[in-house]
This record gives C-alpha cells, structure tokens and sequence, in this order.
C-alpha cells in the first residue's frame, strides 16, 4: 500500500475518525498547526538566506574588489546547488524518514553560516555559500513531504499556505533585515545572525519534530524503530496519549520505499507537470531578479544608503505575504467549490447512483470508464486562482523595469514592486500543493521538482542579468523575461482546461 492508496481508503470511509478503522492521521488540528510552524520556521532560513544577503552585495565587491558579475556568482551558485540539493536529500527523507534529514540539513546550514561569517576571501565566500545552499535548501521540499504525510487534500491548501506564509517572510523581509545588520554593523553580522537563529531552531527540531513519514511512523501512532527518528517529545504522556503511541495502527504502516535519485526526473518527465513547474519556476525567477536589481539600481542610481534600500523592499515583502497566506485559505475554498459542483455534475450523469456515497468502489470504475467527461481535474482547481493574478504581474515587472530606466519618482517605483510580488508569488504555492497532490506518497520528492526548476531557472537569468541590461536597458530585460513567461503561462492556459491532464491527475477525487 502506498501513501495515495491509503489516503483513498480513508476517504471512502468518509473520514470518520470515531469508526472502527483507524484515521488517516492522529495529528488532530493543533498539532498540524503546530507541525506547520516547526516545518515553517526551519524553512525560514532556507528562505531567508538569498534576499538577506542583496543589501551586503556591494559592501562586500569593495571590500574584495570583485566585479559586478563575479559578485553575482556568489548569487549564482547559491540557487544552483538550492535546485539541486532537494533532489538527492528529497529520496533519502522519502526512506529513511523526514526527521533525521531535516536535523542534518539544519546542522550543515549553522556550520556553513559559522564559516561565511569569519571568511577572508572571496574564494571562501563562494565555497561556503554551495554548502550553505546544499545544506539549507531541501528543508522546503522536505516539509511539503512531512505536510503531505498529515494532512488530506481538502485541508492541505490551508497548511501549505500557512507553512509558505511563514517560510516567505524570510523572502519579504530577509533584505530589510540584511540591509539593518550590514549598516549598524558590516556583512560578517548578516551571517551571525544566521548562524544564531539556525542554531536555535535546530535545537527546537530535534526535541520537538515528529518523524511523519508514513512508511516509519503510519498515521503517527507508530514509535519509529530508528533513534534518530523518535522525537523527545513522543515520550511525554500527554503527547502519548494523543498520538494512541500504546496503541499503534500498524495497519497504517506503508511498505517503505528504496532509495532512488531518479524520482523527481521521472515526476518532471510528465509533459503536464513540467510545462507547470516551468510556468511557476520563470515567475519565481523574474521576482528574485527583481530583488537583485532593486538593491543595485537604489544604491547606484538613486544614491541611497544600505539602511534605505532595506526598508524599500517592505512594499515587496508585504504583498509576499498577503499574497501566500491568501492563496492557503483560497486554495482551500476553490477545492471544495469545484469539487462540489463536480459531484452534481456526477450525480447528474448517474442519477440511478444518486443516493449512494460518492468515492465507493461503483462509482470509481464509473468515473474511468467514462474517462475524460467525469474526470476530476485536479490541475485546474489548484492553479485557476493563480492564472488571472499572474497576468496582472506581467505588467508589473514591464512597468518596474521601465520605471528603473527612466529613474520615475522611487514611490512609483516601489509601487510596482509591490504589485508584481502580489501578483506572482501565489502561483508558487498553488504549484507546490498540485505537486504535494499528485504524489503525496512522494512529497519531498515532488515539491525538489518545483525546487529545482525555479532555481535553476533563477540562477540562468541572474547570471545573465548584467550583460542583457548591457544589451537591452533595465527595462528591456524585464520586458524580454516577461514575454519568456507569457509563452509558458500560454502552455498553462491549455493545461488547465483540456484533457492534457488525464493521465497524470489522480483517480481519487473525493475528500
């Protein structure tokens, strides 16, 4: 049995957690929540650690006398080994369980952090940065697994949002943070500061998280076999009592996987999923272009100081926010109107099944047989909400790239910061739930893909971000990436409503 099966089996019980049979998972409400943010706060340093390093950029070409472009190497390598990194570490969690990958990933971060802040030449500032990357960045992928473990597909929305909430404040406010501890101190403090939050955070997870992964603990009623993998908290009696520890299901036990490195390159192989992860991976891309650029043209162009140019990316880190915590809740609402409105239209088809419950076994073969009429399309529920808000984003960035070059009043500028990240960030989170959807045996695995491919593709474009402004001006270059992303979204628009779909979206459609 494995993860997607398991999680049918629950849903054509109804979800009745006072049945014979056990819940899919024993984490009630509060306990997600608290999962969610212990997930959240360690992917906090993964997030935070690119933008927080923006207003130390130029601080630290005088201080090495570096170039412009091997200055943003440093950029680079970081996003480079943040694609990378989830896709090997993604197969160790999915075996050998989320906790103890998650506690070394922290570990490897606070050691790079330690060495960024006492490195003494640029050289060590590139060596330490891919460790820094390598080590932090699966932690985001990693959590979209340990989600995906707990929750069912009509309350994940919420908690992915919520984790991604979290996770992004490092994104909206990393550089305002930066721009303080470089100014009041110098760029070393920046990776003091990181140092010291990892630490704690990694204290934090190794007594407080629970191993999820199904295949070692089940539905969280299962002690893990594994030292590394039992938290210190399990042995409390409350928390005892509330996981049933003295009385596992171990029927909720899924036969665990083989390690294998080629997972997310078979998850990618799936023409529909790529198109997607592209579409979300190029809007990832432009945004931290746009993070890159704000903090050079506002010190160059504009002559303010680093305190300044920190506190001019609140309007970006604030509608970062907004705009992921407002996806979870409408990701959630979209998923029960659409899936509403599908069990009348199956009804409506069967009216001689009309009174049985939707999601037993008639009514799946039912739902194959008629194939593509009576197909629940998951793809379009999870990125519809996400389609008209990106449009709107495209204008943006046009809007902010030509505003740079004409150097227009800086509100104005700002502004248009603003309503790009409001408008581009949401298809981030609504990818990385389709992903955890279509394989929530898979999480980590699944959510490396939207990891890879956004960083791959954000460390392309910053590479190649000072010779086309050479080329083609600030705002010619903004005007370019976005007609790249118009191409994919067109490709998107054609997902989400034809039958493209049909051999990858799960066959399980009620929840």
């Amino acid at each position: 049995m494995n993860g997607s099966s398991e999680e049918n089996n629950h849903i054509e019980r109804g979800g009745d957690e006072n049945n014979d049979k056990a819940p899919y998972s024993r984490f009630g409400r509060r306990a997600k929540a608290f999962l969610s943010v212990i997930c959240a706060s360690c992917g906090l340093f993964s997030a935070i650690a690119a933008p927080i390093y923006y207003p130390a950029l130029d601080t630290i070409k005088d201080e090495f006398h570096v170039s412009g472009e091997l200055l943003n190497i440093s950029v680079v390598v970081y996003f480079i080994f943040q694609g990378i990194s989830p896709s090997v570490m993604g197969g160790f969690a999915d075996s050998w369980g989320r906790r103890p990958v998650v506690i070394w990933c922290l570990a490897v971060y606070f050691a790079a952090c330690v060495g960024l802040a006492q490195a003494r030449t640029y050289g060590q500032i590139l060596g330490l940065r891919c460790l820094q990357s390598a080590g932090i960045s699966p932690v985001i992928a990693l959590n979209s697994g340990l989600l995906g473990d707990v929750t069912l597909r009509h309350e994940r929305g919420g908690y992915v949002g919520m984790t991604s909430g979290i996770q992004l404040i490092g994104s909206s406010f990393g550089a305002l943070i930066g721009a303080g501890l470089t100014s009041r101190w110098d760029w070393r403090a920046v990776f003091w500061f990181l140092a010291i939050g990892s630490g704690f955070s990694l204290i934090v997870s190794s007594f407080l998280m629970p191993e999820t992964n199904r295949s070692l603990a089940g539905n969280g009623s299962v002690l893990p076999k594994s030292v590394p993998s039992r938290a210190p908290i399990l042995y409390l009696p409350a928390v005892k009592r509330s996981l049933h520890l003295d009385r596992p299901d171990l029927e909720t036990l899924v036969t665990n996987k083989k390690i294998t490195f080629m997972a997310p390159l078979k998850i990618l192989a799936v023409p529909s999923v790529l198109v997607v992860l592209c579409v979300a991976g190029i809007q990832f891309a432009i945004y931290t272009c746009m993070l890159t650029e704000l903090s050079s043209s506002l010190q160059n162009d504009y002559g303010l100081s680093v305190a300044k140019v920190g506190l001019c990316y609140l309007p970006s880190g604030i509608c970062t926010l907004i705009s992921v915590i407002s996806t979870g809740r409408l990701l959630n609402w979209n998923y029960k109107r659409r899936l509403s409105q599908h069990r009348r239209m199956v009804e409506n088809y069967h009216p001689e099944q009309k009174n049985e419950r939707p999601g037993n076994s008639e009514h799946a073969e039912d739902l194959v047989k008629d194939g593509k009429k009576l197909k629940f399309n998951i793809y379009r529920v999870r990125l519809e909400i996400g389609v008209i808000p990106m449009i709107f984003s495209f204008g943006g960035y046009i809007a902010f790239g030509w505003c740079l070059y004409a150097k227009t009043h800086l509100a104005v500028v700002l502004f248009f910061s603003g309503l790009s990240a409001l408008c581009s960030t949401g298809i981030v989170s609504c990818t990385n739930t389709l992903m955890v959807d279509l394989h929530p045996d898979k999480g980590s695995s699944a959510s490396a893909c939207l990891n890879l491919c956004r960083c791959l593709l954000a460390a392309a474009l910053i590479a190649a971000l000072d010779s086309m402004k050479a080329k083609m001006t600030v705002g010619g270059t903004f005007t370019f990436m976005v007609g790249v992303a118009v191409l994919f979204t067109t490709g998107l628009v054609y997902i989400v409503g034809s039958a493209m779909t049909k051999d990858t979206a799960p066959e399980d459609v009620y929840e």
